[in-house]
């Protein structure tokens, strides 16, 4: 049958209602640091029990984190990317042999991507790689060194705020791009005789940076690349090839050390952001150095402004439509939609498809069924959920309604 829309103005438009009308549907288609005591003190303690707190509720099923086999003493391991659970560290399962000339120093995991660098020194080559988290296939992306300076990175790290990445070499911070590998340098870490072995931003956008001659761990500018040192040390005597990464769901960061004291083995830490000591999870299987250190987090959901349109949004067309993105580490399952209404009445006709996944980085156009609505200037608000992680995000917006709006 035809669909037609009749649109009806009223020469004076009385408001029925001001009270919201909400109409969910179902929709279809993946810093503080302790410079101090006192106050500064009392924070570190309750940061300590929390991390210990996420630890004792580790289970077999956590995981999996992710990460490059730089060196394996048993040689049971060959060099290549590997995944483990965090409540067992001695247990490391190989998903492939490397793709690259030299070990990838530094990883991180952005937008639903596993990132590496390749260490450039020696044999090496200033690459910036993807690695398939199940196949362990390696992609290029590109050089971070086109002009062949030298440069070669110990770190990368991505922030998921403002969805830049950055990479470290031992003395300098630099941004990297993502689509081409390319890197441009921002500032010196500004800490006499240092080595800047690894970088990890919280979820905040916070960005640390462990170092191994004063085997601390550090708040780093992202603007200007300077290094402020937090606490008195790790604790442990970290030397050769280093990661770290943190855990985006927990706000937990995790060191994938090296050490040579208290033991010369590889380990996995946990360390406090506030106070700079690492506590010792476990050994590695083999006391393997493990780098390239990546750990998913949960998918985002994102509804972009610009796109939302039609509907009582748009005088003339009775459906709204809009752009959401999964800008998280996962895929987002089970996505629902929730419209809400002031100043207006609004109903829903017919049924709204349902979207089971949205990938990571994926971006899908949503159109909601047919709305009647009546009002003026009324405000709508679109609020999007998913199931796996609880995310969720709204949009308002002022519609153009002024009089009723019919679709049959």
């Amino acid at each position: 049958m035809k669909k037609k829309i009749v649109i009806l103005f009223a020469s004076t438009l009385l408001i029925i209602s001001f009270l919201p009308v909400g109409i969910t549907q179902e929709v279809e288609e993946n810093e503080l640091h302790s410079c101090g005591l006192d106050k500064n003190a009392v924070i570190s303690k309750m940061a300590e029990v929390q991390i210990k707190n996420k630890l004792d509720d580790l289970t077999e099923t956590d995981g999996p984190f992710y990460g490059y086999c730089a060196w394996d003493p048993s040689s049971v391991l060959t060099q290549g990317p590997v995944y483990f659970n965090p409540s067992t560290p001695e247990t490391i399962n190989q998903i492939a042999p490397t793709s690259s000339t030299e070990f990838i120093s530094g990883g991180t995991w952005a937008a639903g991507k596993w990132y590496g660098c390749e260490f450039a020194s020696g044999i090496g080559q200033p690459l910036i790689w993807t690695i398939h988290p199940v196949i362990g296939t390696m992609t290029r992306i590109g050089s971070y060194d086109p002009n062949d300076t030298g440069l070669s990175f110990n770190g990368l790290a991505y922030n998921p705020i403002t969805d830049i990445m950055y990479g470290c070499s031992g003395t300098d911070l630099y941004t990297v791009n993502m689509s081409t590998g390319d890197s441009s340098w921002i500032g010196n870490f500004g800490i006499p005789e240092n080595m800047m072995i690894a970088i990890a931003f919280d979820g905040a956008g916070n960005l640390y940076g462990t170092e191994l001659i004063t085997d601390s761990l550090y708040s780093i500018n992202p603007s200007n690349g300077e290094a402020i040192k937090i606490g008195n040390g790790l604790g442990i005597n970290i030397n050769y090839a280093q990661d770290m990464a943190f855990d985006l769901d927990t706000d937990t960061l995790y060191l994938s050390a090296y050490t040579v004291a208290p033991e010369k083995e590889g380990a996995l830490y946990t360390c406090n952001k506030f106070t700079g000591v690492a506590t010792k999870i476990g050994t590695f299987q083999g006391a393997a150095e493990i780098t390239g250190f990546a750990i998913p987090y949960c998918g985002t959901l994102r509804i972009v402004t610009t796109s939302v349109r039609g509907g009582i949004l748009k005088i003339g067309q009775p459906k709204i439509q809009f752009s959401i993105t999964n800008t998280g580490g996962l895929p987002c399952t089970d996505v629902s939609m929730a419209i809400s209404s002031k100043r207006s009445i609004m109903f829903i006709i017919g049924n709204n498809p349902m979207i089971s996944e949205i990938p990571p980085g994926e971006t899908l156009t949503l159109t909601s069924a047919s709305i009647i609505g009546i009002g003026l200037r009324p405000k709508i608000t679109i609020t999007v959920n998913e199931t796996s992680c609880g995310s969720t995000d709204s949009q308002t917006k002022r519609a153009l309604l002024f009089g009723i709006l019919l679709s049959y």
